[in-house]
């Protein structure tokens, strides 16, 4: 489902902002084209005295935003619009409840109990500002920040092929290059918040909310489908099947023909198991806590901790529904990389053996529940491979044989010493568990 936006803006913080930090002049279409990006923006109310910041009307008219006028009284204007935004955002989140989202453009943290408020209103509230202008206390009340100075960076730029003639585009609102800018940019946009592949549909989707007018065939092909493989023989974006959706799933380029995966198959881009390792980690798989290799959980669960510790140090809260995602864009670049799957598969394993802990010390269930870790990472490796052992036991598993169990968790036959020590306290849990069952029956 997609998510409804209203942006509500203090002109003359954001404004004023920018001018201090000599940011230039506000870009309205770059702030919107990234909010774009998260979900149909159905109200933008900006508020101001337009007689002073009449050199931004037009572009903001252009753009769609609705100028809320408060025209100065003998100099007297502080907290007006403050107050006329606050008032407009509390009859909007109760009045029409298919707003999900606000995004409140400013710095003032005069604004942070409006905010508070929101969010106990069951909304999401993204809030956006100068990084030099802004309270921390601001940002610390929403749920996402953005800094106006993340949007001023160089735009990726498709080059034009000799055969990409301007002649052949007469009349169009763009050209084939930019089209396939437009394209590049979306899918970096949708990717910053989830690393993962995204449906065709929701890319161009998402082209449209920037673009009304986008139409691939206007460059000469039948579907979407064929211009998404234009851009990948480009190595502008990599294509995969998506198994369940139908169609292309799309992901960042470079690549050329990418491999189509199948993401319900636990063995795709994995090192190859036979026998009971290969039976011990489908039946992991399906229960979504993938053991991975030995390799790749130790990446993951070291770039996991940093993020949580890195975002602990700005006093930001930590919650799986957004650590989950700035963890997989982390371990991208990680050695060895790990896929967006395989390092949700890792954290959930976390999550299910009890590792992420409520302030009083209880295990976090829920995506959405800000959560503290208290091991090191080399201690949440070993509570995982304990972790992996109890739920094969729990299946009916005998698990006999050290070395194939090494060979599961370690990708060799040499640790058999450490299994031994991990499934002795395995069994121990598991015969614990079991009597605090019968217990309570």
């Amino acid at each position: 489902m997609e998510t409804n936006l209203c942006v509500l803006i203090d002109f003359e913080n954001i404004a004023a902002g920018c001018e201090k930090e000599n940011l230039g002049r506000f870009n309205i279409t770059a702030v919107l084209d990234r909010l774009k990006d998260k979900g149909r923006i159905l109200e933008c109310r900006a508020y101001g005295d337009w007689g002073r910041f009449s050199r931004f009307k037009q572009a903001l008219l252009e753009a769609g935003v609705n100028m809320v006028e408060l025209t100065s009284y003998r100099g007297q204007d502080k907290n007006r619009a403050d107050i006329a935004m606050v008032v407009d955002a509390m009859e909007l989140a109760m009045t029409r409840d298919f707003l999900d989202t606000f995004v409140v453009l400013s710095g003032d943290s005069d604004f942070t109990p409006l905010v508070t408020r929101l969010r106990s209103m069951n909304k999401r509230v993204i809030g956006l500002g100068t990084r030099g202008s802004t309270s921390r206390l601001l940002i610390a009340s929403c749920d996402e920040f953005i800094f106006y100075e993340s949007l001023r960076k160089k735009k990726p730029q498709v080059e034009r092929t000799p055969k990409e003639a301007p002649a052949n585009e007469e009349g169009l609102t763009m050209s084939k290059s930019e089209a396939f800018t437009l394209l590049v940019e979306t899918l970096s946009g949708l990717q910053k918040d989830d690393p993962k592949p995204v449906l065709a549909g929701l890319v161009k989707q998402s082209m449209q909310r920037k673009a009304p007018a986008f139409d691939e065939t206007d460059y000469g092909y039948a579907g979407f489908a064929r211009f998404l493989e234009a851009a990948q023989a480009k190595e502008l974006v990599g294509l995969s099947r998506a198994e369940r959706a139908g169609g292309y799933a799309v992901d960042q380029g470079g690549s050329g023909n990418a491999p189509e995966m199948n993401p319900d198959d636990p063995h795709t881009d994995l090192p190859e198991l036979t026998g009971n390792p290969r039976r011990w980690r489908e039946i992991l798989a399906a229960a979504g806590i993938n053991p991975v290799t030995h390799m790749m959980r130790h990446a993951v669960v070291h770039e996991f901790v940093d993020h949580v510790q890195e975002r602990s140090r700005r006093n930001r809260k930590n919650t799986l529904k957004y650590t989950v995602g700035d963890t997989a864009r982390r371990c991208r670049k990680s050695d060895p990389p790990a896929a967006t799957r395989h390092v949700r598969a890792v954290i959930t394993a976390l999550t299910q053996a009890g590792e992420l802990l409520h302030a009083d010390g209880s295990p976090v269930r829920s995506p959405s529940a800000p959560f503290l870790i208290e091991k090191e990472p080399e201690e949440l490796l070993h509570s995982l491979a304990e972790f992996y052992v109890c739920k094969l036991l729990e299946t009916g598993e005998a698990l006999e044989s050290p070395e194939e169990i090494s060979m599961l968790l370690y990708g060799d036959n040499s640790h058999t010493d450490v299994v031994t020590e991990v499934l002795k306290r395995a069994r121990s849990a598991s015969k614990d568990s079991e009597e605090a069952s019968k217990l309570a029956n």
